[in-house]
């Protein structure tokens, strides 16, 4: 009994060694790109310009509202002034603006000589009740705070697919510079061989030189893909701020999984671009509400304290010296209330402005939604078209290959040329390449239907599993 269960123990802990083998490097490697890419994602959001460009420009519109809200303190000024002047005066009524006013009675005729006077004054101004007008001046600060926000969103979501793509055209350049490799060694073997044959008389001389020739093509091709693996790579470094994470690694594990099909949240209220879209309707609507408030009356609540010198005494005498010190002082306190009685005819047209940009920007958003609900389809469609391909992709790749062993045996034993060998060995080279494109598919397709879903869990949940 007890000499039947040791061998059955021991192959058990032979199996879970084997497992843990082959198992733990894959994930290892799989978690360690995974760890990658969000370091790409977050070296992006930190650094790349126009992210940060929108997080400075929410902050602004932050600052925004305050000012806005800082409207219920009062305005409270202090000021001095010391002058020389005539001091010419006549009764009657002028409409102050672009008129300096002049204070004292009437002078019984024009003296041109200059006078020094001197003034001081603290005044504050109050306005507790604006019936409306501050808080929807506050409120608009706010939409436009909201709408800044879903900016900056949006650009970090676009912004994050663009890394994510990125990153996968450099892991298939990269993987298929591999395929290029295996290339470039059949090529080196074929060559080898073929020069044997010839050395020995089974093969002509022309073999030799074709073989050679389809070995410099393919170390040619090679080097192509090198250049675009370097190229890519410029690119990722450029869509993640200039400065890539330390210790870059290709993810190989995405050309051996593929993704599978999950049901996602068909509601388009959470995509960032949706978000945007009814921001801007509501900082519209809000700009609307803001105009038509402008109209309300405005209380104002008001106080001074002021001291004035003069050169000028009471009966008309001169008295310089007198102008550079205060002679009286004088307060006021009082309220105001102001109607812009015929503010509002002339503030129709802007309302009606207002009302079509908002009408618009509802329109807007309906095209937004309309175009996204349809690229939802199309993705989700690609997505599992591009999973079938896949699928079918690898046993295209195993056909090609036997089909090349085969093919190479029949050659050193003289019964086919060496044509058949080149075709033989460019199809699985084609096929090989294809099945790691069909696999980049598949992943590329996910992060389609994540991008047109709003949420990029959808692939990133599922990457680096």
């Amino acid at each position: 009994m007890k000499h039947s269960i040791l061998p059955a123990f021991r192959n058990i802990i032979l199996l879970a060694v084997i497992f843990l083998f082959f198992l733990l490097p894959k994930q290892a490697i799989s978690q360690q790109s995974k760890c990658y890419l969000d370091a790409l994602l977050k070296t992006a959001e930190l650094n790349y310009p126009l992210i940060k460009t929108k997080k400075r420009q929410t902050q602004a519109l932050q600052y925004a509202v305050k000012y806005k809200q800082n409207g219920l303190i009062p305005s409270l000024n202090a000021s001095y002034q010391a002058g020389y002047a005539t001091a010419n005066n006549i009764t009657g009524m002028i409409y102050p603006q672009y008129i300096i006013p002049i204070s004292g009675p009437p002078s019984k005729s024009n003296d041109y000589s200059g006078v020094p006077g001197s003034a001081a004054a603290l005044s504050l101004q109050w306005e507790p009740v604006t019936f409306g007008q501050r808080n929807s001046e506050i409120e608009l600060a706010k939409g436009r705070l909201q709408y800044g926000n879903a900016d900056e969103e949006l650009t970090l979501f676009q912004q994050q697919v663009s890394v994510i793509n990125a990153w996968l055209n450099y892991a298939l350049i990269d993987d298929l510079i591999k395929v290029y490799r295996s290339d470039v060694d059949r090529s080196a073997f074929n060559l080898k061989q073929a020069q044997s044959l010839v050395a020995s008389g089974l093969r002509p001389g022309t073999d030799s030189s074709s073989f050679s020739s389809e070995y410099t093509r393919a170390q040619i091709q090679m080097i192509g893909f090198e250049r675009q693996r370097d190229s890519t790579l410029i690119v990722l470094k450029e869509l993640v701020g200039g400065h890539l994470p330390a210790s870059l690694l290709a993810d190989s594990s995405l050309f051996k999984n593929l993704p599978i099909l999950t049901i996602a949240d068909t509601s388009l209220k959470d995509h960032p671009e949706v978000q945007l879209g009814k921001a801007n309707v509501t900082a519209n609507e809000l700009a609307l509400k803001s105009l038509k408030k402008s109209i309300m009356p405005r209380l104002t609540f008001w106080s001074t304290g002021y001291g004035r010198g003069s050169g000028i005494g009471a009966d008309g005498s001169v008295s310089s010296s007198d102008g550079w010190h205060f002679e009286r002082y004088n307060y006021g306190v009082g309220a105001q209330v102001s109607f812009p009685i015929l503010e509002v005819f002339r503030q129709k047209p802007l309302w009606k402005q207002q009302e079509l940009v908002t009408a618009a920007s509802r329109e807007e958003l309906s095209q937004t939604e309309l175009h996204l609900s349809a690229q939802k389809e199309i993705a989700e469609s690609a997505f599992q078209k591009a999973l079938q391909a896949a699928r079918l992709a690898p046993q295209q790749f195993k056909s090609a290959l036997y089909s090349y062993n085969a093919i190479e045996s029949r050659y050193k034993s003289g019964l086919i040329n060496y044509y058949d060998v080149i075709q033989s060995q460019q199809l699985v080279f084609r096929s090989e390449a294809d099945a790691r494109a069909a696999y980049y598919n598949a992943w590329r397709s996910l992060l389609n239907k994540a991008a047109y879903y709003g949420n990029l869990d959808l692939f990133l949940n599922q990457y680096g599993k």
